[in-house]
């Protein structure tokens, strides 16, 4: 499904990812895990053609995507949550939600209205409401549903526990999951939260300075007690 091969990315002179190596099978679900600064969101929009200057290779659903504008990925099935939102606050919920449905193609029908409700019951009764008069936790998962809509092969998901409650955090571990395993879809997750990844993804990447530094099972992860240590923990 998503294949990365000695993947650099820059932002202006600043050498940010050092030769990424990064392979998501289909149907399956990822972790990238990080201090904040190792690289983990320059992944994401070098994946999706959304900010840095990359050289290497990013291959998707078999093919090479070289330079491909980032709204083509998007029709390709490719579907990305940043970590500041983005949602329109002067349009509706449902608006909102009606956008997220132009990523689709002819191959991939969207999701209804009614399913989407019910995968995030949260927003049902806030359909009319102003995106910019929803609380964080409730952005975030406008955010996702908005994403999800246009039935997507492969979700990437920025960041999505930064700010939350807990409660709201558990809540949106439990629908992430139900989504993906429902629908099929491969997702890439970034975080710091180990918790909410061990909850959504069956393997972790770690990264440090803008390189991978472990992949593996969670089952490996734990096995390291060195990993978290040397990479993950705040000084």
């Amino acid at each position: 499904m998503l294949q990365v091969e000695n993947l650099n990315a820059f932002y202006g002179q600043s050498h940010i990812l050092h030769g990424i190596n990064l392979r998501v099978e289909a149907g399956r679900r990822t972790t990238v895990l990080g201090r904040n600064g190792a690289g983990k969101t320059t992944l994401l929009k070098s994946i999706s053609n959304s900010g840095p200057r990359v050289e290497g290779r990013v291959s998707y659903d078999g093919r090479e995507m070289g330079q491909r504008i980032w709204f083509r990925r998007a029709k390709d099935g490719l579907a990305f949550v940043p970590e500041d939102r983005r949602i329109f606050t002067h349009i509706t919920v449902e608006e909102n939600i009606e956008l997220g449905r132009f990523g689709a193609s002819p191959d991939r029908t969207v999701i209804p209205p009614a399913q989407i409700y019910e995968w995030f019951p949260m927003l049902g009764p806030l359909r009319a409401r102003l995106g910019g008069q929803l609380s964080g936790g409730q952005q975030q998962m406008l955010a996702v549903a908005r994403a999800v809509a246009s039935h997507p092969k492969l979700l990437l998901l920025d960041e999505p526990t930064e700010g939350l409650a807990p409660v709201i955090v558990e809540d949106l571990a439990k629908i992430v999951a139900q989504i993906c395993e429902e629908q099929k879809i491969t997702l890439l997750l970034v975080e710091q939260n180990i918790w909410f990844g061990r909850q959504t993804t069956d393997t972790v990447y770690v990264f440090d300075t803008g390189q991978v530094v472990f992949s593996g099972s969670w089952a490996e992860f734990d096995a390291d007690e060195t990993i978290r240590d040397r990479h993950l923990a705040v000084a």
